[in-house]
């Protein structure tokens, strides 16, 4: 699994590096994790960050860090008819010293400040996240890490995320 996990990010960084808004998927929340602490660490290249915040995943979020909200909050608005949804992704423009952060919706590009009791129960990193979580979710390229524990209906969620293309893993 970590040779496959290491193919997985590999491709999912060649994408990024073309300019690509590439997702990555799996099964587990442990493996998502996973994915999203390594692919932090290709993204910073190992070197500190900046200023971070605690997420709800375990991982930690600086600037230029691509998180995705995991609760659904009409108070928090980004326009008249548009709020914090479950699923959204966002880029992270600025972390206070609150432990709030700014952030950049990746589709409409409009910004919200994010409270800190937010972003510590519902914001994750969002380079990967659970294939039963991604529904809603799109993104240019796909890269799905499969276990052999997903039924066809996992597979075809997994399958059907990228816009341009959908590689299993």
């Amino acid at each position: 699994a970590h040779t496959i996990a290491s193919q997985v990010l590999t491709a999912w960084y060649h994408d990024r590096r073309r300019g690509l808004d590439a997702l990555m998927l799996a099964g587990t929340r442990d493996l998502v994790a996973q994915l999203n602490h390594a692919a932090r660490d290709i993204r910073t290249n190992g070197q500190p960050a900046g200023p971070e915040v605690a997420l709800a995943d375990g991982n930690r979020a600086s600037t230029g860090d691509v998180i995705i909200t995991r609760r659904n909050n009409r108070q928090l608005r980004t326009g008249r008819d548009q709020w914090v949804k479950n699923g959204d992704r966002w880029t992270v423009t600025a972390i206070h010293h609150d432990g709030s952060l700014d952030a950049q919706h990746q589709r409409s590009h409009r910004s919200i400040t994010l409270p800190a009791d937010y972003v510590e129960a519902w914001c994750e990193l969002g380079y990967a996240t659970t294939i039963h979580t991604a529904q809603g979710v799109t993104a240019d390229t796909c890269h799905g890490l499969l276990t052999g524990e997903e039924d066809r209906q996992l597979a075809y969620t997994m399958l059907t995320r990228g816009r341009h293309a959908n590689h299993a893993w």
